[in-house]
């Protein structure tokens, strides 16, 4: 008698707890894959990011090029003068005064010719990664 009862509930139930649980695992497959779809956008949002900025990169340093000159040359004798004249004993103390001079002059005005220098050679330091 009981194992008919049992029986009985068992055909009515299992077949709606198996679906539940059907059911159930379906929606987690269906939200995972909804994870991976975004971080694949994100991904490729990312990638397409940096493949812009690579762009906008190329054509500015191009347009660097373009636009070198005298500049170019003029900031390399600047900057190869005392290295040469360091070399030189009767200089050597010219050298080091300037350069005692120099380390007085104001932060301001050593970052502004750093920067100068730094853009002449194309040093950016806003796209370091």
């Amino acid at each position: 008698m009981w194992s008919g009862i049992v029986g009985a509930l068992l055909e009515k139930v299992a077949p709606k707890v198996a679906d539940y649980y059907m059911v159930k695992e379906e929606q987690k497959h269906l939200i995972e894959m909804e994870k991976l779809r975004g971080k694949q956008a994100w991904e490729e949002a990312k990638t397409r990011r940096a493949s812009e900025s690579e762009g906008r990169d190329h054509a500015w340093e191009l347009e660097s090029i373009r636009n070198a000159g005298w500049k170019d040359e003029l900031v390399i004798i600047v900057l190869t003068i005392p290295l040469v004249l360091v070399f030189i004993p009767f200089t050597q103390p010219y050298v080091e005064t300037g350069f005692q001079h120099l380390e007085m002059t104001p932060d301001w005005y050593r970052f502004l010719i750093l920067s100068i220098y730094g853009a002449t050679f194309g040093i950016r330091l806003w796209r370091r990664k």
